[in-house]
């Protein structure tokens, strides 16, 4: 399409955000410079200098009149704008100077008009080429295409100058020796005046002016007009390198014929300067439009298989663009010729994938098969989320990028591009994509606004299949911008937790604790969220933040509420100035309208406050606190944040932090909900100050944790405080030291208006008057809504449980809906009293006996023969139960008959302890009570950990897995349960159908290898100790040996034999918990309706096929045939005598008549001639081997049953 006439209105910018190369060609400047011929006189030459003109040579076109010049025809500024005189100049400028030959930008080619048309060219008014919306109008050449031309000095050394000529047509961008050159080419340019044709200059390149690093293929080295296409121009930008000079650096990208370089124009006169840029710029984006594949094929796969190599590839977000690392200027604003080489330029390929910003080098394109070779350079990556400032220059190519992370300095990129404003889009765009609720942006940002306005808004919104208010999507771009592993960091969402749902950390995957950046990574992608109700970091060290400023930049940094309310200005916080903890913990309470609760238990367990004083009292080196505090408790007392629920358990807390604290808690109006501060080391004056200002939160506090603090609590006052509180739901007071009174912990008027939920009170010698209160307590109706009380450890007899129990039971064979935790307590004394309450149904749904003592056994049966019958008990744990000596049969027989007469029970916990000091567990009869689950069809969780279950019990568990059909959780770790052992659990879970939760044994796995490695040790110091004896077995042994028959040798094992035996062990181990957790997975779809009840189809024939169960010495003995090299057959006499001597795998024990009880396996005794080695402690235990009978049960090997 042409561009229109002067006349015509210029056409309206489109609304678009990218601004230069997708923009139509109004934005291009409108030049207006008139032609004249070469008919000037030398007077009016003379007259025009005087008149401070500079003066133009024109090689066609009518002569111009001395007025018209005045009037402004001939200048490329406005009319009544001036270029400064040359005289007024200084002379460092002046010397020198050449006229200013430049071509015409006329509204029409030569070629379209006659010579009239070209006099009234110059009558017109003129124009600023700087103009907005003006087109850049052709040139009126002979040719029909030039647009611009003239000299161009292209080096500047201090004692010669040399000079090019530049045509600049609609295509090209034509370098020529000289003036003259350039007329023989366009018969519009005129011969150069007052020199011979013929004269040339010695050179039009050096390499300050054309730092070229193109190919000896590249089409413009070869081309003798030196032609750089305007659709490989790359850049056009200033350079600002301190000289005297104006400079316009171009540089070009030939992808075709493998050349790139750079060439720049150097003028005195800044108008002049302005022209020519602005006409090369405004002329290669032109050409760029038209151009149908913007980038060859082949440099886009090497771009994405770049990309793709860093995981950072996706088609919908993959954008490239030609830019150039521009150099800085030398400090002293001179540059010499040897520093003009240090100034070349850089190019490479600007990548913006999904997560990171590429900066790719140019590859190499001297592979005669037409591959791209990877380049010896290294390329730069950034993360989108790190970047802290974008400058975009409006007029120019010029581009700058500063990428930051945490505690490092500011990676600035200077970049020169074509394209400015559409990575500016980009970038914007990828950020807002990576990071769609931040509500701000927390980057500067320099260029037009309207690339701000006229973003996205459908970025904000994530896709249907992300939910958590896109958090998994900002949390990899974080790890990817710092490096991290986001595989490592594992989380959950609890959907039922009480300010649901609660997002909660968990430790990491593959490490012991998170990194200081994963740390960083997880805290900034939490903020603004607006999914989760309360943060949990529990268990989750946080050491790493902890005191750690960051002095190179606080673009991270919250000052203002999501509201934009500055909390320096009006609340006096100055987050900039404190730690990286402190500023995000802060910001998370401060960005989030709907979070409630942040939990941070065990979070700094290093952390111990230190106050350090002089000799005189004064303070020399303040505690800097826990941090956690002064981030969060200060926004509540200026209500500047949604969180009122604050859990500090586990974190010392120091004067620092109590001077945070009591502001917060003295004032009313910060409404805090609910606090814990349990094991925070608080001595007496910290307690004591935290009860007494807590006592403003009275309207608002429900919850309230101080247990686990050694300083003493004064009751009078503790009373006096409680007094006010009317709506507490949850209480601890557990493991606090008080002072001694009679008096009762809470005034009973105060307690019994209370509706709570828990009431945990561990630890706390409980006085008569106290435990008559919180009977009468459970007995009225405001504790109905209880559901929690625990009173371990509180000095209670038989007697005392009971009283509670027939209390809280409102009508006798109704269960109550309360957990009651009475462990630890004397209940021998009087347990006839807990067993009359239990077997007339006063007890509740979940009781908790853990580690009483019985001093006489008849007391445990006692309880176990109530439960029979009992119909209100629905979780039941009685672990940990120590008994004089392992239980007698009758014991064990009413154990079984609770498992399978009780009707009620569907939790029940008889778990040991395997302690240093004292073993609890019910001995080997507990295998038979376990006989009684086979039928039980209300049981659901079974624990029964620490009992030395043993291969035995395992056999007896799987019995149970065969027909029970109601257990859906067994947990049965710690019970020196072998391979063998957990081989057959597995076979028999292939035929069960509503197990859900089986574990997999790993400490016994590990206790299992461990002997295992011991007991093939042992053998070979054994081997090596027996080498050295002599063995004569009388006058056969010795007649044989003369004729030539030896014995062969024992085999020993050697160091590859261990490994061997080993990894086959853990192989084993790896094979089997694969095959529980696909028949695991089966079930737990069964549960959820996927598959059908049978789950038929589901599993391979080859996972549902058992396994053999190989007991250690089978393993050994497999592995040795396969892997250690036969010996030479020996005598079969000798073979014979010695096999059974041989088979005695304990060297420490004789061969005797424990032998005779011994079950040998033909064949087991040798290996391919020769002899097994011997290995302690392996055989000793009892060994199940399959027999082979159809029935498919198990026959008990006796071999060294005597040990």
């Amino acid at each position: 399409m042409a561009p229109p006439t002067k006349g015509t209105p210029a056409q309206a910018r489109r609304k678009s955000l990218n601004l230069f190369s997708r923009s139509s060609l109004s934005s291009l400047p409108q030049i207006n410079t008139n032609v004249s011929n070469g008919g000037d006189e030398d007077g009016e030459r003379k007259e025009k200098k005087k008149l401070g003109k500079r003066s133009s040579i024109f090689g066609l076109g009518s002569a111009v009149s001395l007025d018209g010049h005045q009037d402004g025809a001939m200048s490329p500024i406005k009319s009544g704008e001036r270029s400064d005189s040359p005289k007024l100049r200084p002379r460092t400028l002046q010397k020198g100077r050449p006229s200013s030959l430049f071509g015409s930008l006329g509204r029409k080619s030569l070629g379209q008009m006659d010579e009239g048309e070209s006099e009234n060219l110059h009558t017109g008014t003129p124009e600023s080429p700087l103009e907005d919306g003006q087109l850049l109008q052709p040139g009126t050449s002979g040719n029909g295409g030039m647009l611009y031309h003239g000299e161009i000095q292209t080096t500047s050394g201090m004692f010669r100058k040399k000079k090019e000529y530049l045509v600049l047509t609609e295509t090209h961008l034509i370098r020529f020796k000289s003036q003259s050159r350039a007329s023989e080419t366009f018969s519009s340019i005129p011969p150069s005046y007052g020199r011979s044709t013929s004269i040339r200059h010695p050179s039009t390149t050096s390499v300050g002016s054309l730092q070229e690093v193109q190919s000896s293929t590249s089409h413009t080295s070869t081309d003798g007009e030196n032609k750089i296409p305007l659709g490989q121009i790359v850049t056009v930008y200033k350079v600002e390198d301190g000289r005297p000079f104006f400079t316009t650096e171009v540089v070009y990208l030939d992808e075709d014929y493998h050349g790139a370089g750079s060439i720049q124009l150097m003028l005195h006169d800044p108008k002049e300067a302005d022209l020519w840029h602005t006409s090369i710029r405004g002329a290669a984006q032109k050409s760029r439009l038209l151009m149908e594949e913007p980038y060859p094929s082949r440099v886009i796969r090497y771009l994405v298989s770049a990309v793709e190599a860093v995981e950072d590839y996706d088609a919908e977000h993959f954008q490239i663009f030609r830019v150039v690392r521009r150099t800085t200027a030398l400090k002293n604003g001179r540059s010499s010729s040897d520093d003009l080489q240090k100034l070349g330029t850089s190019l490479s390929y600007l990548v913006v994938g999904i997560n990171r910003v590429h900066l790719i080098p140019l590859p190499d394109f001297t592979d005669g098969a037409g591959r791209l070779l990877q380049p010896k350079t290294s390329r730069s990556t950034y993360g989108i989320v790190s970047i802290v400032d974008m400058r975009v220059s409006y007029d120019d190519d010029r581009f700058e990028l500063a990428f930051r992370n945490p505690c490092q300095a500011t990676d600035i990129l200077e970049l020169a591009t074509s394209a400015p404003t559409d990575i500016a889009v980009a970038l914007i765009r990828a950020w807002q994509y990576l990071k769609p609720r931040w509500e701000d942006l927390n980057f500067n940002f320099a260029g037009p606004r309207r690339l701000l306005q006229n973003l996205d808004d459908n970025l904000s919104s994530p896709s249907k299949e992300e939910d958590l208010g896109c958090f998994d999507r900002t949390l990899v771009a974080y790890c990817m911008a710092y490096n991290c592993n986001a595989a490592n960091i594992q989380y959950s969402i609890d959907w039922e937790a009480e300010d649901a749902p609660e997002f909660g950390l968990w430790p990491p995957l593959y490490s012991k604790k998170y990194t200081f950046f994963e740390l960083l990574a997880i805290l900034r992608a939490l903020r603004y969220n607006e999914i989760f109700g309360s943060i949990s970091f529990k268990d989750i060290d946080l050491h790493s933040l902890h005191g750690v400023l960051d002095s190179n930049g606080s673009e991270h940094v919250a000052n203002a509420t999501r509201s934009g309310i500055s909390i320096q200005k009006y609340f006096n916080l100055k987050p900039q100035e404190k730690s990286l903890l402190h500023q995000e913990v802060q910001a998370i309470a401060l960005k989030s309208r709907k979070l409630r609760k942040l939990d941070f238990t065990n979070t700094l367990p290093r952390r111990r406050p230190k106050d350090n004083f002089d000799f005189e009292g004064g303070e020399v080196d303040k505690d800097p606190g826990s941090e956690i505090v002064a981030a969060i408790f200060p926004l509540c007392q200026v209500q500047a944040t949604s969180v009122d629920r604050i859990v500090l358990s586990g974190i010392e807390l120091g004067e620092t932090d109590l001077d945070d604290l009591i502001p917060t808690f003295a004032k009313a109006a910060s409404a805090i909900r609910g606090i814990d501060f349990s094991r925070c080391g608080l001595n007496d004056r910290g307690i004591m100050q935290m009860i007494t200002h807590l006592e403003r939160q009275n309207m608002t506090l429900e919850f309230l944790n101080i247990s686990g603090n050694p300083g003493r609590i004064h009751l009078e006052q503790f009373q006096a405080s409680m007094s006010r509180f009317t709506n507490l739901r949850r209480l601890d007071i557990s493991r606090t030291t008080w002072t001694p009174s009679s008096q009762p912990l809470v005034l009973p008027e105060v307690m019994l208006t209370w509706h709570l939920e828990e009431l945990i009170l561990n630890g706390i010698p409980i006085n008569e008057r106290t435990l008559e209160l919180i009977a009468q307590y459970v007995v009225c109706d405001n504790s109905m809504s209880l559901r929690t009380l625990q009173m371990d450890q509180c000095g209670l007899n038989g007697e005392h449980v009971a009283l509670l129990m027939y209390a809280m039971t409102k009508t006798p064979g109704e269960a109550r809906n309360l957990e009651f935790h009475v462990s630890s307590n004397r209940l021998e004394k009087g347990i006839g009293e807990i067993v009359k309450a239990i077997e007339t149904n006063h007890a509740p749904s979940h009781l908790f006996l853990r580690m009483i003592e019985f001093n006489k056994e008849e007391h445990f049966r006692r309880l176990l023969q109530a439960l029979r019958t009992n119909t209100t008990i629905h979780s039941l744990d009685i672990s940990k139960a120590s008994l004089p000596y392992d239980a007698e049969p009758d014991t064990c027989e009413a154990m079984r008959q609770v498992f399978a007469e009780n009707t009620t029970l569907k939790e029940l916990d008889i778990s040991g302890e395997q302690a240093h000091l004292e073993v609890t567990r019910f001995g080997i009869g507990l295998n038979h009570a376990l006989t009684g689950l086979k039928g039980n069809t209300t049981l659901k969780v079974l624990r029964i950990e620490y009992q030395n279950l043993g291969l035995e019990g395992a056999n007896t568990l799987s019995t149970v897995l065969e027909e029970n059909k109601g257990l859906t959780h067994i947990f049965c770790e710690h019970n020196d349960i072998n391979l063998q052992g957990f081989t057959i659990l597995v076979n028999a879970l292939a035929k069960n159908y509503s197990l859900l939760v089986l574990p997999f044994m790993q400490d016994d796995q590990n206790l299992s290898m461990k002997r295992m490695n011991n007991s093939m040790r042992d053998s070979r110091q054994v081997a090596n100790a027996a080498r050295h004896e002599n063995m004569v077995k009388g006058s056969v042994r010795r007649r044989l040996t003369t004729l030539g028959v030896t014995k062969p040798a024992k085999q020993e094992l050697t160091p590859q034999d261990v490994d061997d035996v080993v990894r086959v062990l853990n192989d084993r181990w790896e094979h089997e918990m694969s095959r529980l957790t696909a028949f695991l997975q089966r079930n737990n779809d069964i549960a959820a309706g996927i598959c059908g009840p049978d789950g038929e189809g589901v599993l391979s024939e080859e996972t549902m096929r058992p396994t053999t169960a190989l007991s250690d010495k089978g393993l050994l003995e497999q592995v040795l045939s396969n892997t250690t090299p036969r010996v030479e057959l020996g005598n079969p006499v000798d073979d014979h005598i010695d096999r059974i001597a041989e088979l005695d795998l304990n060297p420490t024990k004789e061969f005797g008549a424990k032998q005779e009880n011994s079950k040998l396996l033909e064949g087991k005794a040798e290996l391919d001639g020769g002899m097994l080695p011997v290995i302690p402690g392996i055989g000793k235990e009892k060994t199940f081997e399959l027999g082979e009978s159809d029935s498919g049960m198990f026959e008990m090997d006796l071999e060294s049953s005597s040990s």
